[in-house]
This record gives C-alpha cells, sequence and structure tokens, in this order.
C-alpha cells in the first residue's frame, strides 16, 4: 500500500470552494457527483466518520464540517486549510472490500492522532489500482482547534500502510519503512533512501526514461503512446545534439535538424520550446527536456544571439512527424505495447497477427470518425445551447425585476412585513432560484457530447466486450510497467489470441475489469496471472513453474523470462526440459545445457542393462 497528502480542491483555486465552502468541492470530487463523465461511486464504497448522518445526506455533512471549521476562524486562531485530503492506494492484485477500506481509513487516521475528526471516504475502482480518497476536517467538531495534520506526516502513514499490508495480508510496498521477515515474524524497519537503494528497495530514475513534465505523463496515460515530450527525447533530440557536433554549427543547422521531424525551435520567455503542429493544436517541449545541455543561454553563448530560420522554403519535407508516430502507435501499437514476435514456420501465429493487426487498424478508424462527427456537431450545439441558456438567464432576470419582486414585495408588506425586510427576503428567493437555474444549466453543459482521449475511449469499447480494444488496453498497460514487469518474476511473450482460461488443472478467477485471469490451487492459494502478454509468477515452486510454462507454450510459443536471477535460472531448465523454446540470449547456456542434459538422460542405459546387449 501506498500513502500519500492530496492537494484539497479549493486550496489549488486559491481559496473558499463553491458558495464558500470549504469541503463541498473535495467532496463532489471524491464522491464523483457530476464530474462528467456519468461515474458515481458505488453502492456501500462511501462512508463517513464522526458525522451524525449517512452518505445519504452529503449534503448536511458538508455544511457541518464548513460549520465546525468556522469556528476558528470566527475567533481568528487558524486561517489556513481546514482540508485535509489522503488517498490510500492498493496494489494491483489487492481489490479490498469495504470493510477492509474503512478499517484502513480508520487505522491510519488514529495513527495520525486524528481519529476524532470528520471525514468523508469513498473507493474508487476506475485505475488498475483500487484507492480510497479521504477528505479530513483538520478541526476538532467539539473543541473547535486545529488537531492535524503532526510534522513529518508522510513518514507516519507510510508506517501505517506496513502495519496495514501485515494485518490484512496485502502484497508489500516499499516506503520509509520497510516489513522484514524474521523468526519472529514480520518486523517493520525504517531505512534512509541511501540504504534501499543498496538493498534494490527503490527504483532510481523515471520508470519510463527520462525525465518529463506531469502533464506529458497524463498525455502518455491519455494516448496510450508516448507523449511529444517523450518521443522529441529519442530520435529528434539525437539529430539536434549530432548537429551541434560540428565546430561550425549555426542556428539554421538547429532548425534543420528539427524540420525533418516537422518541429521548430522558437524562444519562449527566458528559455526556449520546441513545438509540432498537431491538427488545430500546437504542442510544446521545453528545449532542456530534450537534452540537460540544451538552454538558451549555453546555446547563445556558442551561436549568438537566437535567430529564426532564415529561408523555410527551402527545407525537404519532413520524413516523420509526431503525428504520423501518435497515429501508427494507436492503430497498430507502439514498439513497446508487448513482447516482440518471433519467427513461426506454420505460419499459422503470422495470420493471426494480421488479423489483429486489421482489426486495431479497424477499431482507430472508428475512433478518428466518431472523434471528428463529435467534434464537427459539438461546435454548434454548443453555441445553440448557450445561446438559449443566456435567453434564460436574461428571461428569469427580467421577470424578478419587472413582475415578481414588486408583486413579492407587495404580499409580504400586505401581511405587515416592512419593506426592509421584505426586501431581504425577496434577494434570498431570488438568489435560490437563479442558482436552481444556474445548476440546471451546468448539468446541461457537462452533458453535450465530448470527444474521448484514446485511452477513454479503448475503455468504453472494452466495456462492450470489444476484443481488439481489450487487447490494445492490455498492450498499453505492459508497456507502461515494462520497466518494472522486468524486475517481476514472470514469463513473457507475443499475445495474439483473445485472454481466456486455458489450464483445467487449476481454478481460475477472472478480473473483467482489469482484463486478467488469476490462476489458484486447490486450497485458494495464487499460483501465477495471466495478464495477455506476460505471465506474473507469484508462487516459485517447481510445479507452479511448470504450470505457468505450460500455459506460455499455448498462448506465446517462445518465451523471455524475467525477475531475479533464481528464477530466471530456474524457469530455463524447466523450459528445456519441457522443451519450450526461451528467447533470452543471456540464459541460452543455461538452457542447452539442461536439453542436452535430459537427451543425455534418455539415451542412457535403464538399470540393470548391458549397453551392447540387444
Amino acid at each position: 500500500m501506498i500513502g500519500k497528502v492530496g492537494r484539497s480542491r479549493q486550496a489549488a483555486k486559491g481559496g473558499a470552494g463553491s458558495n464558500g465552502s470549504q469541503f463541498r468541492d473535495i467532496i463532489t470530487y471524491i464522491s464523483r457527483d457530476a464530474d462528467g463523465k456519468g461515474r458515481m461511486v458505488a453502492p456501500g464504497e462511501m462512508g463517513v466518520l464522526n458525522l451524525p448522518l449517512g452518505t445519504d445526506e452529503m449534503a448536511m455533512n458538508v455544511e457541518m464540517m464548513d460549520i465546525a471549521a468556522r469556528q476558528t476562524q470566527k475567533n481568528g486562531k487558524f486561517k489556513g486549510d481546514p482540508v485535509y485530503h489522503l488517498v490510500l492506494s492498493w496494489r494491483e492484485n489487492d481489490s479490498p472490500n469495504a470493510k477492509q477500506v474503512e478499517d484502513c481509513v480508520k487505522h491510519t487516521l488514529k495513527a495520525l492522532g486524528m481519529q476524532e475528526c470528520q471525514a468523508v471516504w469513498a473507493i474508487h475502482r476506475d485505475t488498475d489500482d483500487d484507492h480510497v480518497h479521504i477528505a479530513v476536517n483538520r478541526v476538532h467538531p467539539a473543541k473547535g482547534i486545529v488537531v492535524g495534520p503532526p510534522h513529518h506526516d508522510y513518514f507516519i502513514i507510510d508506517k501505517a500502510m506496513r502495519e496495514l499490508e501485515i494485518k490484512h495480508g496485502f502484497e508489500r510496498d516499499n516506503g520509509p519503512y520497510i516489513t522484514v521477515d524474521t523468526p519472529a515474524g514480520p518486523e517493520i524497519v525504517r531505512m534512509s533512501r541511501k540504504e534501499r537503494l543498496e538493498k534494490g528497495l527503490l527504483k532510481g530514475g523515471d520508470e519510463m526514461g527520462p525525465s518529463t513534465t506531469q502533464s506529458a505523463r497524463q498525455a502518455e496515460r491519455n494516448q496510450g503512446a508516448e507523449s511529444f515530450q517523450r518521443w522529441a527525447q529519442g530520435e529528434p533530440a539525437h539529430a539536434l545534439m549530432d548537429a551541434l557536433k560540428s565546430p561550425s554549427a549555426t542556428w539554421d543547422d538547429l532548425h534543420e535538424a528539427l524540420a525533418a521531424y516537422g518541429m521548430k525551435l522558437k524562444p519562449k520567455g527566458t528559455g526556449m520550446v520546441v513545438t509540432t503542429e498537431m491538427g488545430e493544436r500546437t504542442l510544446a517541449c521545453p528545449l532542456s527536456k530534450l537534452d540537460r545541455s540544451l538552454t538558451r543561454m549555453k546555446l547563445e553563448e556558442r551561436l549568438g544571439a537566437f535567430e529564426p530560420l532564415s529561408n523555410s522554403s527551402s527545407l525537404p519535407p519532413p520524413t516523420t512527424t509526431y503525428k504520423d508516430f501518435l497515429n501508427h502507435a494507436q492503430a497498430h501499437g507502439s514498439e513497446h505495447d508487448g513482447p516482440k514476435p518471433h519467427d513461426d514456420r506454420s505460419g499459422k501465429r503470422a495470420r493471426r497477427r494480421a488479423e489483429r493487426a486489421q482489426a486495431r487498424e479497424a477499431l482507430h478508424q472508428r475512433y478518428r470518425q466518431e472523434k471528428e462527427h463529435i467534434k464537427a456537431t459539438r461546435r454548434d450545439t454548443r453555441k445553440s445551447l448557450l445561446e438559449r441558456q443566456a435567453a434564460e438567464r436574461k428571461a428569469l432576470a427580467e421577470d424578478h425585476r419587472i413582475r415578481r419582486k414588486p408583486q413579492f414585495i407587495a404580499q409580504k408588506m400586505a401581511l405587515g412585513m416592512d419593506r426592509q425586510m421584505a426586501t431581504g427576503l425577496w434577494a434570498y428567493q431570488a438568489a435560490r432560484e437563479k442558482e436552481e437555474l444556474q445548476k440546471r444549466q451546468l448539468k446541461e453543459r457537462m452533458a453535450l457530447p465530448r470527444g474521448l482521449v484514446w485511452r477513454d475511449w479503448l475503455e468504453q469499447e472494452a466495456a462492450k466486450e470489444d476484443e481488439a480494444a481489450l487487447s490494445a488496453l492490455r498492450g498499453i498497460r505492459y508497456r507502461e510497467r515494462r520497466k518494472e514487469n522486468q524486475e517481476k518474476n514472470g514469463i513473457e511473450g507475443e499475445e495474439v489470441d483473445a485472454l481466456k482460461p486455458m489450464l483445467k488443472t487449476l481454478t481460475t478467477r477472472v478480473d473483467r475489469r482489469r482484463q486478467k485471469i488469476h490462476y489458484l490451487d486447490a486450497s485458494g492459494k495464487m499460483l501465477f496471472t495471466d495478464t495477455g502478454p506476460r505471465i506474473d509468477v507469484h508462487d516459485k515452486a517447481d510445479t507452479s513453474v511448470e504450470a505457468a510454462l505450460r500455459l506460455a507454450a499455448q498462448k506465446y510459443g517462445a518465451v523471455d523470462i524475467t525477475g531475479s536471477a533464481a528464477f530466471r535460472e530456474q524457469a530455463a531448465r524447466q523450459a528445456a526440459r519441457m522443451g519450450i523454446k526461451v528467447r533470452d540470449k543471456d540464459l541460452q547456456g543455461v538452457w542447452q545445457k539442461e536439453l542436452e542434459a535430459g537427451l543425455s538422460r534418455v539415451s542412457r542405459p535403464s538399470h540393470g542393462e548391458h549397453p551392447g546387449r540387444k
């Protein structure tokens, strides 16, 4: 488990949220209420702590949290943000139930000394890792004082995660605190970053390669392929560095090197960016993201003041662009979307590979057509909606001013109310009606058709059991975790057929949401998991590895083996005994030696037989 502190919604905006409420925005977010995507938290997967009303009366709970927070603001003792936003997430193979999640929420808040604070929590299961969002009121509801969080709360939260992993049997994660198995049982110990690196418990660097911005990483998730930043760090960056190697390099040389990739070099503020066109959009990447040495100051020291391209008409058309790459990656899968294919003399796998590529191309064509249709119709639909809504607001304002307000005040005064009080009461009535209109109009705008990004569209089609979309999603997940996968015990190969249970001697548990098949023994112990392009092996017993290899041979033919050195050698020897080809070059010696030993055992005379006797 991993615990982290998130930003409160109104803190990101620089003040209180909607209608002056401190908690409404964050609780609306975690409950998935009106998020514009039609998602809601599942029944029973949301709860409250130290609040008298249930989740059905969330508006009143928010008001109570606001009232408690305002106690400290009135006496001037606290002017900070009363919202404490916690996120606890589980490993991919864990799927905690609501009772376990509630216990984890209570345990973590108790560790922080905030167990008496008002809190709302909700489970989100729309990503590969289940996670719970917790909105906590830092102001004590009875004492009216700020009670947390304590200093160095990250360390307290991390230790609580290790305690919960032991308590509930969740998969272990690593942080400042590590769980070590001892003869007396699991023990939680604190380790420095240096110690964790030395023991291989901390991954150095970015899992996806060179450093990129948060927006670029989000783009990779949405597109299911490398972002423009990541792509630019490849061939374009190398071409730029090659151009700079020449002692006579000029600004034109840099412009020409980038033009071959459909990119331009431009100054921006005190720095520089490289850009490319994507239809109506322009994508930009800081020049320093291509290489740390590429800064405006260093370039101008060497080449002089920045100069734009002197003659753009002389440039040949680009040989490749990011737009070409992205379309190809989405339609056919990038080179990292799964293990590389291997030769198949029978041609059967080649035919299936061609069929899968054709289905993927058709899938991407459908996506582009839907995207263009939404784009073409949304503009006119939105324009007419905004015109109608503006007319409604104008009509309501005129009705209030000309007819409703005089009538309302006259009626109240006829009943003996003075004008000032009647006017104040009307202001409240008018504001309430205006707010109701605004809420209705907001829902209408949110209901407008939206162009989905590739990842969200794939998930939408996968929910309809579209195999091409399911396969594309599995490939994307593999790419996103490819470095992590190399460190886990497992077997990889090219996924061609649909993901389905195969070994009938074991019990299977199908996770349709994450597109996985778990294989368990008779006692319910998880032995290995089929994720499509790879099989994660959880149990290293010879019988489990043999079963996983049988599945891999049926799915992939030849295999790649990942994980620890001991596991890889164990699996390679087992594969040789079973006649399964291993593609890892560093395992060929082990595989060949075991294969020859097996052949030798077969040819050796049995006990009691003389070599020359017939």
